[in-house]
C-alpha cells in the first residue's frame, strides 16, 4: 500500500495551529499542492481518545495526499496510534504517516518525546522498527540536524532509521532548537542526498519559485516542504508548479474571498475550541500580503471572534479596495 513520493514533490509542513485541515483545504482549492502534513499529533493522546486528536488527525478532503504526523515518549503508544490509524476509517487511503524527531519545544523534549529521540540513536531506531511492523503504508521520519552541526552523526543517524524501515526522511537542516534567522545548512541535506540512497525531502528557507529551484538543483532532493509562507499564501504550490511550466507565469489573486473562504473553512473544519485561535494565528501571516500590514494584522489577532475578524476584513477593504486583488510572479 506504499506508493511512491511525487516527483520534485511539493509538500505543506507540519506546523503546530497552523497545518490544519482548513489550510490544507484552501491550498488545495489553489492547486499544485502534492501533499500535506498534519499539525504533530501525540500518540498517546490519540490512543486514549483525546477529544482534540480527531482535528488534529482530520485527513480531509484528500487522504491519499495527507501525512499523520506523529510524536510518542513511548515505543508502544507509537505502536498503538499506528494500529488504530491503519485499522480505522480516519487512516483509509491516507498517503502515510510520519515520526516527529524534530520538535524542541522543551514541553515535549522533557518527556521523551521529538528531537530526545535523535539524541538516543538506538531508542529512535527501536521505534522505527516497530512502527514498520504494524505500518503498511508509507512510514517517513521529520529530522533536524541534532544538537551540533555533526555530519558524521547525523548521516549515522540516517542510515539506522532508513535501515529501520522509513521510507524517505524529512530534514530541516538547523539545529535543534535553532531560530530561522539564519539559513540552514542545505549543504548537509545535498551529502544526505548524494550518500544515503533514500529520498529525502528539505525544509525550510523556501519562499518562492527561485527558492524552490535553487533547493532542488544544488541538493537533488525529492521535495520541497513550505511551512510559514504557505500560511502567508496559501497559492504559493500553484505559483511554483505555473512557473516550472512557463518562466513568464504569475498569478492574480483575490485576496478578500481567501481571507473569507479562510474564515468559513475554519468555521466549518476545526472544533469551535479551535476556531479563534487558529484563525488569529492565520492572519498573522496572511495580512503581509496587505499594504498597511501591521495594522490589519493587530485588528484581526486581536479580534475576539471569526464575525469580528469579517468586520475588520470588510472595513479594510473598504478603505484599501486596491488590496483587494494582487497579482503574484515568485
Amino acid at each position: 500500500m506504499r506508493s511512491e513520493l511525487p516527483r520534485d514533490a511539493l509538500v505543506l509542513a507540519p506546523m503546530v495551529a497552523l497545518s490544519h485541515r482548513a489550510l490544507r483545504e484552501l491550498a488545495l482549492e489553489f492547486g499544485g499542492l502534492d501533499l500535506a502534513y498534519t499539525e504533530m499529533a501525540s500518540a498517546g493522546a490519540a490512543v486514549s481518545g483525546s477529544p482534540y486528536e480527531a482535528c488534529y488527525l482530520d485527513a480531509g478532503p484528500e487522504p491519499g495526499k495527507v501525512v499523520y504526523q506523529l510524536y510518542a515518549t513511548k515505543v508502544e503508544r507509537m505502536v498503538e496510534a499506528l494500529e488504530m490509524l491503519g485499522s480505522g476509517s480516519s487512516g483509509a487511503g491516507v498517503f502515510g504517516a510520519d515520526i516527529n524527531f524534530g520538535c524542541s519545544a522543551p514541553q515535549i523534549t522533557r518527556a521523551g518525546g521529538g528531537a530526545a529521540w535523535m539524541r538516543e540513536p538506538e531508542r529512535a531506531f527501536e521505534l522505527v522498527r516497530a512502527a514498520r511492523s504494524v505500518w503498511d503504508r508509507n512510514l517517513s521520519a521529520k529530522i533536524r540536524l541534532g544538537q551540533e552541526e555533526d555530519y558524521g552523526r547525523l548521516a549515522d543517524f540516517v542510515r539506522g532509521i532508513a535501515e529501520a524501515g522509513v521510507d524517505y526522511v524529512a530534514v530541516h537542516p538547523r539545529l535543534e532548537g535553532q531560530k530561522f534567522r539564519r539559513s540552514g545548512r542545505w549543504d548537509f541535506v545535498a551529502r544526505l542526498v548524494s550518500e544515503m540512497g533514500l529520498p529525502i525531502v528539505g525544509s525550510g528557507d523556501v519562499r518562492g519559485f527561485r527558492d524552490y529551484e535553487q533547493r532542488l538543483r544544488e541538493t537533488g532532493c525529492s521535495g520541497v516542504m513550505i511551512g510559514r509562507e504557505a500560511v502567508r499564501r496559501p497559492w504559493i504550490f500553484e505559483l511554483i508548479r505555473g512557473k516550472e511550466g512557463s518562466p513568464d507565469f504569475s498569478l492574480e489573486v483575490d485576496l478578500r474571498a481567501a481571507a473569507f473562504r479562510m474564515l468559513e473553512l475554519i468555521e466549518a473544519r476545526l472544533v469551535e475550541d479551535f476556531r479563534l485561535t487558529r484563525a488569529q494565528r492565520f492572519f498573522f501571516y496572511y495580512a503581509d500580503n496587505f499594504s498597511y500590514a501591521h495594522y490589519i494584522k493587530w485588528k484581526l489577532v486581536n479580534a475576539e471572534s471569526l464575525g469580528a475578524m469579517r468586520r475588520e476584513l470588510d472595513s479594510y477593504f473598504e478603505e484599501m479596495p486596491a488590496d483587494r486583488t494582487r497579482r503574484y510572479d515568485d
